[in-house]
């Protein structure tokens, strides 16, 4: 079976594709699209066209078929509908996050809960964000040795639409921290992101640099690397905007905590708009007082360094029960068993 992932531009979206296909277990080929301005047209306009690719996209995406594609973004939209009417409808889509359009077009659409899309049959809900494995830490390493457990690591994110970073929630979150290590040993980390202002950066070095115990500002490039700060933490505490970088906590299984977000002056008044004409409704593109709702609801965060979450199913093998209906359900079952 000839399998592509259909990347983009963004990390967060494209690691969801990556690790359903990896979850999966099936050989997969990454398929990095780039796009030219007939991408504002967005997928309702656009329709089933290769016309937003560049012309080396729109090369590699026509010189065969596959059999099953992955994608994730809007602007993979029109590209996937142009290569299942090629494939004379055999060939077998799934989507990541919000298309746009109705879930209707694909095999399968996974979303979190903070999209708005209308409930539908290949509609599939999952409360956080699909994640790949963790890299544990190097045994020996000298970072490691001078932050000893428990460990408590602080994710900072950035600015998004409808919501802003609260630098005084930063500020009692890496107080709390610093306290709770000094009581009972450990160390702080805390990491940034892209989009995290500089002048934040240079406030959390600030107090960070007062600290009475180990407490690191970790570069964004590493090292360590991201993905081993979350492995190595015992505990996580991550601002509250980014479903991407809370999911990748949750997924650890270890207690989560939500640094609070403030909403800007748009926000307010989408939302307050909304709940008054359109009660229950999402504010699109994303709404994500849905994804706290349902990640409290579940006991999945919780204050002060939050609860390990209790036993459930985890999202990658809801995923792929259904992906097994829509596939030769034996293939994914025995490619899942081979999977290191």
């Amino acid at each position: 079976m000839k399998v592509w992932a259909l990347l983009g531009a963004h990390h967060g979206d494209n690691n969801q594709a990556v690790a359903l296909a990896e979850g999966l277990g099936l050989q997969f080929e990454r398929k990095y699209l780039t796009y030219n301005r007939w991408r504002h047209l967005g997928p309702h306009l656009l329709g089933s066209t290769f016309l937003s690719l560049t012309r080396e996209s729109r090369e590699a995406a026509t010189a065969t078929l596959p059999d099953l594609t992955i994608s994730t973004g809007h602007r993979s939209v029109p590209v996937v509908r142009a290569l299942r009417k090629r494939s004379g409808g055999k060939l077998r889509t799934i989507h990541v996050g919000y298309p746009r359009i109705s879930p209707g077009h694909f095999d399968l659409v996974v979303a979190t809960p903070e999209f708005p899309i209308a409930d539908h049959q290949n509609l599939l809900r999952i409360p956080y964000a699909l994640t790949r494995p963790l890299v544990c830490e190097a045994a020996g390493d000298p970072f490691w040795s001078a932050h000893p457990p428990p460990r408590t690591l602080l994710i900072l994110g950035g600015p998004a639409l409808y919501w802003r970073l609260d630098r005084a929630e930063i500020s009692r979150a890496i107080a709390h921290a610093i306290e709770h290590a000094a009581i009972q040993g450990g160390s702080v980390l805390v990491v940034g992101s892209p989009r995290t202002p500089e002048t934040l950066l240079r406030q959390v070095q600030s107090q960070l640099d007062e600290a009475s115990v180990p407490a690191t500002l970790v570069p964004m490039q590493g090292p360590p690397a991201y993905r081993t700060l979350l492995a190595s933490a015992d505990s996580i505490a991550v601002t509250a905007e980014s479903v991407a970088m809370v999911s990748e906590a949750i997924a650890t299984g270890k207690p989560v905590s939500l640094v609070s977000v403030r909403s800007t002056l748009l926000s307010r008044i989408l939302m307050t708009l909304t709940d008054m004409v359109l009660p229950g409704r999402r504010v699109p593109p994303r709404d994500l007082r849905f994804f706290w709702d349902v990640l409290k609801e579940e006991r999945l965060v919780g204050p002060g360094g939050g609860r390990r979450r209790r036993p459930r199913s985890d999202p990658a093998d809801l995923v792929a029960a259904r992906v097994g209906a829509i596939l030769d359900s034996d293939v994914i079952a025995q490619s899942r068993e081979h999977c290191p």
